[in-house]
């Protein structure tokens, strides 16, 4: 049972295959026939690996849940202005540069469809070893843990979906409804607890990377805490209870010894975590090949600033924001903030439109001289890319440059939007690059390797907050804090010893831990504060870095909002297609408007 996912494109044991709903009833020598397919083990557990293939992580295409929050500003927008601009309706739900994010509810539903005739066929498979018996069992708590998986993505962004638990034919009425959100939930938790009840706690290395025990019970917890949470009902004690108790079941697979939270001792061994398949602290993630032709990690060319020595020729896409960046402490544990700010005057260059000369025109600035990058906590060196920080493969590690001409005769820096003799095109333009999730030893210059680093699920250090956050629910805050300080001072901070606003500092350390993996847009939907994020004072701006003649740096905030963004109430959903509810009468659009 190798590489189940590391390729999109996932051949039944090297034979061709139609349809994976739909096989025919032929047997020509590149399609198998359905009774081929559930006569055999080995071709069964290639439908099994073949559903696999509607995992996508967020770093396989160019849209991460992260460009829909504060966190990033996405540069070239790839549909994601169809959210953030709040044009979402029945009628214009492409939200992404993907099939997860073009076409949500067709692309899950395909997937249930498919794990939905596993779990039907699976028992007609012969298994007549012990090993096969157990291996054929395996196949089906893997079919379990990947119906939940894909509900649960349905759940966090519809809420209320139909539960299809069978195959349809084309003849098939369609009767089902939407079912309410705890009945969504529910179901989830069901299939999950079928899963951990079959599923393994590891695999052996050619195993490695499909569903275990852990990955089940993560799914359950991650669910029960949203559905503990404002957005998908009314919170109670007893909802929080469960959902304590579902973080804490994969917190005691840690305590046994299953998972661990790697200490490090410096940031670039925080930033390697992230690009480690085999990091002990990884619970589910998405596994990608080295060879071309499959589906592999973007981070690269989306993250990495333009220059032929920082990877692909990047084009710096997305962009961590001035107002996200500033939530990194100083390494002493305080908030950070710019100091000794004062009006400066610069030069700034532009180019005449009618005789296309550089010119220089005098301008006033509040900036600083002190560097807001020093003395700051280890995950901001390890997920941002600032002015001066090194980066490039080997030999080509070099310091970027995104300072600014400030003066005249004054080069602006390679990396920076001004740099006429470069690709300035693909300059960032918050005055950052994302470093998280780029593996500093990926060779971009071999066109035959591509980059494999993994996308995370779900790791270890998302359920210690999960915890600490429904102990807080509870009103058990010292217990909150010991489990919040399990992830600060794996970061080098200083434990926190209060708990006097235990809530603002639980949401602090969420925000930075978690930051870019996509957890900030489904925490602010479920704790209905997307507004926050939204409001004039939160949209994306910049850090302009102008460096004078004297070979000295001016660090300023430059306010223009990049990006006026927009949320309506109704966009706490995505909306369903338009389609679907013409197709299906006992469907509805709410929370828009049928």
């Amino acid at each position: 049972m190798k590489n189940i996912y590391k390729s999109a494109a996932c051949a039944l044991l090297g034979v061709g295959m139609v349809a994976c709903s739909d096989f025919l009833d032929v047997d020509p020598h590149n399609q198998l026939t359905d009774a081929a397919v559930w006569g055999n083990l080995d071709y069964a557990e290639a439908f099994l690996n073949n559903c696999y293939s509607w995992v996508e992580g967020e770093n396989q295409n160019g849209v991460p849940f992260c460009s829909y929050t504060d966190e990033i500003y996405h540069r070239t927008g790839y549909a994601t202005e169809v959210y953030t601009l709040g044009n979402v309706s029945c009628d214009n739900y492409n939200v992404g540069y993907s099939d997860a994010r073009g076409n949500t509810w067709y692309f899950y539903y395909t997937a249930i469809k498919n794990v939905n005739q596993l779990l039907e066929r699976i028992g007609e498979v012969p298994a007549n070893s012990e090993d096969d018996i157990n291996r054929k069992e395996e196949i089906k708590g893997q079919g379990y843990f990947l119906r939940a998986f894909y509900y649960h993505q349905l759940y966090s962004l519809y809420g209320r979906v139909p539960l299809i638990y069978h195959t349809c034919d084309i003849d098939s009425e369609w009767t089902e409804t939407r079912a309410d959100m705890d009945e969504v939930a529910d179901s989830i938790v069901a299939d999950c607890d079928r899963a951990a009840a079959i599923l393994p706690l590891s695999y052996s290395s050619e195993d490695f990377g499909r569903a275990t025990k852990g990955a089940a019970l993560a799914v359950k917890a991650r669910t029960l805490l949203y559905k503990a949470s404002p957005l998908f009902g009314t919170p109670s004690k007893d909802k929080w209870e469960d959902a304590a108790d579902a973080q804490k079941a994969v917190i005691d697979l840690a305590d046994q010894g299953v998972y661990s939270l790697t200490q490090v001792s410096n940031y670039e061994e925080y930033a390697e975590l992230f690009c480690d398949p085999e990091n002990p602290e990884i619970i589910f993630e998405k596994l990608y090949n080295t060879v071309s032709g499959g589906a592999f990690s973007q981070s690269y060319p989306m993250s990495a600033p333009p220059g032929a020595y920082n990877g692909y020729n990047g084009w710096g896409v997305w962009l961590p924001t001035y107002n996200i960046v500033n939530m990194y402490q100083t390494k002493d544990g305080l908030d950070f903030e710019m100091k000794n700010l004062t009006n400066y005057s610069i030069q700034v260059p532009s180019v005449d439109p009618t005789t296309g000369d550089i010119v220089y025109k005098d301008e006033s600035v509040v900036a600083t001289k002190d560097s807001p990058w020093d003395n700051r906590e280890m995950r901001f060196y390890a997920n941002i890319l600032y002015d001066g920080a090194l980066w490039g493969y080997g030999e080509d590690n070099h310091p970027i440059q995104i300072y600014e001409s400030g003066a005249e005769g004054v080069t602006s820096g390679e990396q920076s939007p001004t740099y006429t003799s470069g690709e300035y095109w693909n300059a960032t333009q918050t005055g950052y690059y994302l470093r998280k999730f780029m593996n500093p030893n990926y060779n971009q210059w071999d066109e035959t390797v591509m980059d494999n680093t993994p996308w995370i699920f779900f790791r270890l250090a998302e359920f210690y907050l999960n915890y600490a956050e429904c102990q807080i629910e509870l009103g058990n805050d010292e217990v909150a804090l010991s489990y919040i300080n399990k992830t600060r001072t794996r970061a080098l901070l200083p434990a926190l010893t209060d708990i006097s606003n235990i809530r603002e500092k639980y949401e602090q350390e969420r925000l930075v831990e978690l930051m870019f993996e996509g957890q900030r847009f489904f925490d602010l939907r479920r704790w209905k504060r997307m507004e926050e994020a939204y409001s004039s004072e939160n949209c994306p701006t910049a850090m302009k870095i102008y460096k004078l003649g004297d070979g000295s740096l001016l660090y300023s905030h430059n306010t223009t909002i990049l990006q006026q963004r927009n949320f309506k109430e109704e966009m706490y959903w995505m909306p369903v297609p338009r389609y679907e509810l013409n197709k299906c009468p006992q469907l509805d659009g709410l929370p828009y408007e049928d």
